[in-house]
């Protein structure tokens, strides 16, 4: 459904921020995106969604494919319009606007009225403390809350695909797994997700397959079970010091690089 090949963004025209990055999302699958900070994860959903000219960012290389057709030379409200919605992170909600106000603007793309509805029942359904709370001001909201209320707001344009930038972010635990079951919940509805994340055992919980990005590269493209079962990956992200982090990666990488040696000479 979605496809990047070979995708490059610098920023100011000088500092680079992914290097040939490329993946697939086929529809109505969870994919998961790893990484550190500054590894590329924030800017490669503004590339797809449009954003990147907002933050003074642009793509000088490869193209991103929406069922077949280039959409990275698309305006971001024509992206909204084709069906890929995304989720910032710190959930930049609205704060003086009441939690209803709020979902309705996700819906500003949407001309029709029935669409609309439907989407919003969806949201209730999905969300019963919004429908609850849908009077008021979305300041006042609790941080899990507010997550599920910019979740809410992008479903609103009734995505095909939903990217996800660190929806866990500052959340206590349990409320990290609420949202995991949530996405899970979303997925099954027949929605595709991209999900940002650096807690890797929730991403990949949740993923059914995954991608791990390093220094503007993916690295690593594997299935969210197998992923899992990665002793390299599962210390990767369990708080190493740089020098540890990025030797545990380079014996990942000779340990893939190996593999594919013996499978070319045999």
């Amino acid at each position: 459904m979605l496809e990047l090949q070979d995708v490059a963004v610098t920023y100011q025209n000088v500092i680079p921020a992914l290097r040939g990055a490329s993946l697939e999302i086929p529809e109505k699958v969870v994919v998961a995106l790893l990484g550190t900070n500054g590894a590329g994860k924030t800017t490669l959903l503004r590339a797809i969604s449009g954003l990147l000219p907002l933050h003074r960012g642009a793509l000088v290389g490869g193209r991103i494919l929406w069922a077949g057709e280039r959409i990275d030379r698309l305006s971001p409200t024509r992206i909204v319009q084709l069906g890929i919605t995304q989720v910032l992170e710190g959930r930049r909600i609205f704060d003086d606007l009441t939690v209803d106000e709020n979902l309705h603007a996700g819906a500003i793309t949407v001309r029709n009225p029935a669409a609309i509805r439907r989407a919003y029942d969806r949201v209730m359904s999905l969300f019963p403390v919004l429908a609850e709370r849908r009077s008021s001001r979305a300041g006042y909201l609790s941080g899990g809350e507010q997550q599920m209320l910019a979740i809410g707001r992008a479903l609103m344009a009734s995505p095909r695909l939903l990217l996800l930038d660190e929806p866990s972010l500052g959340l206590a635990p349990f409320m990290v797994q609420r949202i995991r079951n949530i996405i899970a919940e979303i997925n099954a509805e027949g929605t595709a997700v991209l999900l940002v994340e650096q807690n890797a055992q929730m991403a990949l919980s949740v993923a059914h397959y995954g991608y791990v990005l390093e220094t503007g590269r993916v690295v690593l493209a594997a299935p969210a079970a197998r992923l899992l079962q990665e002793e390299n990956i599962r210390q990767f992200y369990l708080g190493l010091r740089e020098g540890e982090r990025q030797l545990a990666l380079g014996r990942l990488r000779q340990r893939r690089e190996r593999a594919a040696e013996r499978r070319w000479l045999s």
